[in-house]
Parts: C-alpha cells; sequence; structure tokens
C-alpha cells in the first residue's frame, strides 16, 4: 500500500509538473494578466473624483498652486466642450502596459475609464500628449514646436516640469477655443504588443515542439525553474514595494533591444513600416504629412532591400528609425519629429542630452540624445561600450557606431538638420 501511494503521489508529481509547464507556454499566451491593468483601473477610479491626478512618483511635478490653477482650467475647458476633461500626470515606462507610448496610455485609460472626453497626459519627462475622444472641436492633438502655446516638450529638458501648469493649460484653451466639429473618435495607429510577450515570436516565425516524450521528461525540471523564478519574482516585487518611490529606477531595455537578431530587425522594421502605412491612410495632418510620406518611401526601400542581408542590418535599424519618426510627425503634427536614442537608437525617442566619459567610440555627438533608460545608467553609473546598440554582421555583431555611413555621419539625426533628405541621397532618390 506505501509503494502504491507512493507511485501515486510521483504520478501526481509528475502530472502537476506537466500542467505548469504546459500553462507557462501556453496560458501565457491568452489575455493580458489582471495586474496589467491595476494602474489604469486606480487613475480611472481617482478621476472620477478629481479630474486631475498626480502620480506620487511624480508629486513635485506641479505644487498647490499649479494643482489649483490647472483645476480651474480643467473646469473652464469642460464647460466650454460640453464634456469631461481630464489631466493625468504620471510616468510611463518602457516596461508600463502601454509599453511607455503616451498616446497608446490614453488610449487605454479611455477604454477602462469608459468615459469620452478630452484626456491629457504629462509624463515624467514633461512631455504632453492629449487624445479628444467624441469631443465637439477640430483640434491638432499636439503642438511640437517649442514656442508655440501647449506645447509638447518643455522649454528647458533639464527642468521639464517649469513650465508644465502653463503649457497644460494652453493646451486645454486651445480645445475650448478650437472651431466646432462633429464628435468623432480619435485612431490608434498601432498597438502595444500583448503585456509580457513584447519579445515573443509571431506565427510566421513557429517554434519547434519538441515530442511528448521530450516534454515528459522535461516537465519536471522545467516546472522547478518555473516555480524557482516565480519565487524571484515575488520578492523582487516585495522589495520594490519596500523601495521609496523616489528611489526607483526607469525601466532597463533587455538583450534583445541591445543586441538583436536579423529576424527580430526584420519583424520590428514590417512591423513600424506597416503602422506607418495605415497612418497615411487616415491621420489628419498638414505639417507633419510631408516628412511622413518621405519617411515611408525611405523606410519601405531600405526594407525591401535589406532582406536578410547582414552586411545591410543596419539599414533595418534606419528602417524602423524612420518609420516611428513618420508616425510621431503625423500624431503630433509636426515636421521635425525628435531624434532616437543615439545610443541605442532602437530605445526610442531621446529625451535629454548628456556627455559622455566611459565610451570609447567617440563618433557620437557631443552632447549626446540619450533615452529615459540610457540617462539613467549615464547618471548612475555611466555609459560604456556594452550599451552600444550592436546589430548582426558578418562574423560577429557589430556596434552601430562602427559601422560607417549615412547613420553614423548623421548621428540619427542629431547632427545637422538635413537627417531625411541626406538618407534620400543615400538611397538615390532626389
Amino acid at each position: 500500500m506505501r509503494r502504491a501511494g507512493t507511485v501515486a503521489m510521483l504520478a501526481a508529481l509528475l502530472l502537476t509538473a506537466l500542467v505548469l509547464t504546459t500553462k507557462a507556454a501556453g496560458t501565457a499566451a491568452a489575455d493580458d494578466p489582471p495586474h496589467a491593468y491595476h494602474r489604469l483601473d486606480r487613475i480611472s477610479a481617482s478621476l472620477a473624483k478629481d479630474p486631475l491626478f498626480v502620480d506620487p512618483d511624480v508629486s513635485h511635478a506641479l505644487d498647490e498652486s499649479e494643482r489649483a490653477r490647472v483645476r480651474r482650467a480643467i473646469g473652464e475647458t469642460s464647460r466650454s466642450l460640453g464634456v469631461p476633461a481630464y489631466v493625468v500626470v504620471v510616468p510611463n515606462q518602457g516596461d508600463s502596459e502601454s509599453q511607455g507610448r503616451d498616446e497608446a496610455f490614453l488610449f487605454a485609460l479611455h477604454k477602462r475609464a469608459g468615459r469620452d472626453g478630452l484626456y491629457l497626459m504629462a509624463n515624467s519627462r514633461g512631455g504632453l500628449e492629449s487624445e479628444a475622444f467624441r469631443v465637439p472641436r477640430r483640434h491638432r492633438d499636439s503642438v511640437l514646436d517649442e514656442d508655440e502655446p501647449g506645447s509638447w516638450r518643455p522649454a528647458d529638458t533639464d527642468r521639464p516640469f517649469d513650465d508644465l501648469a502653463q503649457r497644460i493649460t494652453e493646451r486645454l484653451n486651445g480645445y475650448a477655443t478650437a472651431p466646432s466639429a462633429s464628435p468623432a473618435m480619435p485612431r490608434l495607429y498601432s498597438t502595444p504588443d500583448p503585456f509580457g510577450k513584447e519579445n515573443e515570436l509571431t506565427p510566421a516565425e513557429p517554434e519547434i515542439s519538441a515530442p511528448l516524450l521530450t516534454g515528459l521528461l522535461l516537465a519536471g525540471p522545467a516546472a522547478a525553474v518555473l516555480l524557482y523564478w516565480a519565487g524571484i519574482g515575488v520578492l523582487a516585487l516585495l522589495r520594490r514595494e519596500s523601495t521609496p518611490r523616489d528611489k526607483r529606477r526607469p525601466a532597463r531595455h533587455s538583450a534583445a533591444w541591445t543586441e538583436p537578431s536579423m529576424r527580430r530587425l526584420r519583424r520590428l522594421a514590417a512591423k513600424d513600416v506597416g503602422a506607418l502605412r495605415q497612418a497615411l491612410a487616415t491621420a489628419d495632418a498638414e505639417r507633419g504629412r510631408s516628412y511622413a510620406v518621405s519617411a515611408y518611401d525611405a523606410a519601405q526601400i531600405l526594407y525591401d532591400d535589406a532582406k536578410e542581408d547582414e552586411d545591410r542590418a543596419i539599414d533595418l535599424v534606419g528602417a524602423i528609425v524612420l518609420a516611428r519618426q513618420g508616425q510621431v510627425a503625423l500624431s503630433r503634427d509636426s515636421s521635425d519629429p525628435p531624434v532616437p536614442c543615439a545610443v541605442n537608437p532602437l530605445h526610442g525617442d531621446s529625451v535629454t542630452r548628456r556627455r559622455l566619459a566611459k565610451l570609447t567610440h567617440k563618433v557620437l555627438p557631443k552632447p549626446c540624445p540619450l533615452c529615459e533608460s540610457c540617462a539613467d545608467v549615464e547618471k548612475r553609473q555611466g555609459l560604456t561600450d556594452r550599451h552600444l546598440l550592436k546589430v548582426p554582421g558578418p562574423g560577429r555583431p557589430r556596434p552601430h557606431t562602427a559601422i560607417p555611413g549615412v547613420w553614423r555621419d548623421t548621428a540619427w539625426g542629431a547632427t545637422g538638420k538635413k537627417f531625411l533628405p541626406r538618407v534620400m541621397r543615400y538611397l538615390g532618390v532626389e
């Protein structure tokens, strides 16, 4: 009996391990986990009581007098529009539910709140984004030029909150005084990857499935590994909760962003070029359309020509950068989208410039445009050569700064004013 009980227990343990392993590979691909939207639900509940939400992580962004000023502007705008207006001041890091995309955050917040109206957001860098959901006004959602009222960009990026209250008030007033129009819904041209699956292969890039016997043999160790890392995750979460908010660091980018494969670069380029193509077909933009059209033409040529050639991997990065800039040009209706992070252009828009002392590759501009994650690394320990984007190449991956050509010469648009024309000349298009 004891032996039979032991066998039954072992069988149960093996079955449990198999279930755990299957769930790790299967159910993770289902819906987003419930905790993925806790922050959105918390903000939505707060907005139901107060149209201004300031996250504790950026409580210093607006003092009490500035908050009172913004609340008055919200009330005046709401009465003028005839619909609610909301203002949210909140960090939006790359590992958030919207993957650091402010417009995606506003769309998600509107969906979770279930209330139409004007939604305006300020992030931890002082950048403004706004979306009007069935608001009876014709308004350019974002004004890029720094000298215009309600600019998306702070006048001083090193002191991003100095003019925040003023810019929020101006943006709200811009909507209140805009010409009347039929209420309409904006469009989000591309959605973030599902929560926790940013690096997952697409169905067109299948992973090899093991036979059933191999799966059974590996089920126990895999489940043990899964449980181990689950414990590590819980401990990390507990440590994070015990860490003061003002000591928390911006999210770091994974190794997939530092040393991507050709397959990943092709996938990213296809996704971003496709999103720009869709945006061009539907966006109502004047100042940004010309730049977006040229960026799309260049990105499509770069993507088509690069194919699987590792010698052209850097051009795939260029296609991604241009496609993203084209989308920004349309969404903000601007002919001058921000340059990417020059240490790793795949990180997205730069938010500040810093002088880098530890990098041995001296071709980067001085000061160097950095994304928020790289700026944090530079502040804490200094960026080194290992933080540079490395692209596939014959033999081994190479730092992007070691590859001569238009991308290095222009520092991805950080030097000079003719980035896109230089790229078009490189492609032989005038």
